[in-house]
């Protein structure tokens, strides 16, 4: 059967540029991360370094050279301005070999950047919320927050993608829903919106559903650009890869695709899942991570190699497991002068986890997994209908680590008729939402248990994370973004953060269960306090 099967007509396959594929081993990845040349796209040349006739005939090693030299200088002229009457070649001495290295991680894929402490403080919700009101009729299902931290974009199940202003919170573009009868039906979607995303250079916004679509819509001219509809079910995950604007996206039809938005073409299709594809996640490499339904897997796309690396998930809970994942290897200095109301918070969390061990009342296993999170290059998360979260790593298959019940379980009923027959096993709250801050150690997780928490990666050989914060939410967290706020300082050790949350009074894939709440989109502004604020 051709390769083509999938096309549909007037749509054409984007051919990949000729060559040989991209390079995506770990030792390539730490030559890629070596080199300087890519300082001159980031922060361009000084024209005073070098005439135009010079940098032309100046060879490749030259050319590397100038470009770090130019790139430590403006370095250690922001200390320098930040430093005023000190020292600056005592002080910058530290900070400019920490970018450095700072800047190697990155480039190879690792994280390095540690900012959760950062925020582990207690949160005003009045004074960080902002509530994005009137756009949807239906619950919100998705949330995405372009990279520039300008506008956020979100769909709903009445079908209508909405844009706002990050700032004033203002409505500034309605896409309506379009009906299957009439000649514009392809201008949007007829059905729920069940996924969206934003390039990395915030050009392009892709949305997907239940009528089996994916939309493409250009974020400066807030028209419609395109439309693929090669999935034979409902589209339930996108992710651009980042630097690029090639787009992944997944589907309830066990299929994974591969899309070239610059050309509007279909690139390639990816089997192997056993049952449905809940979420996808992607990076700055070409590879993919999705996670399956209830074939209980996590799989990893290594796209370039036309290979891939399979997770098997199931995690059982029980008692012992609970009282495992509570256990902190050390005790975390920065951690332990967080402000006392947030101590309290955790400290409640763990002992209702402790108690349900001690009854031994605590005994699910996963059955499915919905939603899945990149950390860096080679970790991610992934969160299940059991409460559980999973550390995964490329190099094992079974979860590193793993937090049972992190949102706890459903409140025991009060009727005291309910209170006569036997007594009804606890239900946990399954995690609804993953989010991460590319290539940190702060990740945030959401249900429907009133509360979004914040996670922070351990340090050290001994892999795990542990709770930091909470912001109160009410309702359905269907969907989940955060984003850095930009910030002009090359060395930045601490910026702002904005974080999405589609709040519903439904959950996101059906209608079996219904909330007292507000359908809106909730923003919350969390500044970035030194060590010393937070008490």
């Amino acid at each position: 059967m051709p390769k083509d099967r999938f096309l549909a007509r007037g749509v054409v396959r984007a051919r990949r540029p000729p060559g040989k594929r991209p390079r995506t081993s770990q030792s390539d990845s730490e030559s890629d991360a070596g080199d300087v040349e890519n300082l001159e796209h980031q922060y361009g040349s000084d024209p005073d370094d070098a005439s135009s006739a010079d940098e032309f005939l100046e060879t490749p090693a030259e050319k590397r050279l100038r470009l770090a030299k130019d790139y430590i200088g403006r370095v250690q002229q922001q200390q320098q301005a930040a430093a005023g009457d000190y020292d600056a070649e005592q002080i910058d001495r530290d900070l400019i070999a920490e970018r450095l290295a700072t800047d190697v991680q990155e480039r190879a894929g690792r994280w390095s950047r540690r900012i959760a402490a950062h925020f582990a403080y207690a949160i005003d919700e009045a004074l960080a919320t902002r509530v994005l009101r009137g756009g949807h009729a239906l619950p919100p299902t998705c949330v995405a927050i372009t990279p520039d931290a300008r506008f956020v974009y979100s769909g709903g199940k009445d079908g209508a993608l909405v844009k706002w202003h990050r700032e004033s919170g203002r409505r500034l573009a309605v896409f309506r829903s379009a009906r299957k009868k009439r000649p514009d039906h392809d201008a949007g979607h007829c059905d729920e919106i069940l996924a969206v995303a934003v390039s990395s250079d915030s050009r392009y916004v892709a949305t997907g559903g239940r009528d089996r679509r994916i939309h493409i819509w250009s974020v400066a001219e807030d028209r419609h650009l395109g439309v693929f509809h090669q999935h034979k079910d409902a589209v339930t995950g996108l992710a651009f890869r980042r630097g690029t604007n090639h787009l992944y996206s997944c589907s309830l039809d066990r299929m994974v695709k591969l899309w070239n938005i610059d050309d509007l073409g279909y690139m390639d299709t990816l089997f192997g899942h056993q049952d449905s594809i809940a979420a996808i996640a992607a990076l700055q490499r070409e590879q993919a991570v999705t996670v399956g339904c209830r074939d209980k897997t996590v799989r990893l796309w290594k796209i370039a190699d036309d290979s891939q690396l399979v997770f098997r998930g199931g995690a059982a809970t029980d008692q012992h497991r609970i009282t495992k994942s509570l256990a902190a290897p050390d005790a975390d200095p920065e951690l332990a002068e967080r402000n006392p109301r947030v101590r309290a918070s955790i400290a409640a969390h763990h002992d209702e986890l402790r108690a349900l061990a001690a009854a031994d009342a605590a005994d699910f296993t996963e059955q499915c997994i919905d939603c899945v999170a990149m950390i860096d290059e080679e970790c991610f998360v992934t969160g299940s209908d059991s409460g559980a979260i999973c550390l995964w790593s490329v190099q094992k298959k079974k979860p590193v680590f793993i937090h049972h019940l992190a949102h706890g379980v459903f409140p025991s009923p009060t009727d005291t008729a309910e209170q006569q027959q036997p007594p009804i096993p606890p239900r946990p709250f399954w995690i609804s939402a993953l989010c991460a801050v590319p290539l940190t150690d702060l990740f945030l997780s959401a249900s429907s248990d009133g509360a979004i928490r914040l996670w922070r990666m351990r340090a050290g050989k001994v892999p795990g994370f542990d709770l930091v914060n909470f912001i109160a939410v009410k309702g359905f967290v269907n969907g989940l973004s955060v984003c850095e706020l930009p910030s002009d300082e090359l060395v930045s050790p601490k910026r702002d953060i904005v974080v999405a949350a589609a709040v519903g009074q439904e959950p996101r894939l059906g209608r079996w269960d219904k909330m007292s709440a507000r359908n809106v989109i909730k923003l919350y502004t969390l500044k970035a306090l030194p060590q010393k604020s937070l008490q």
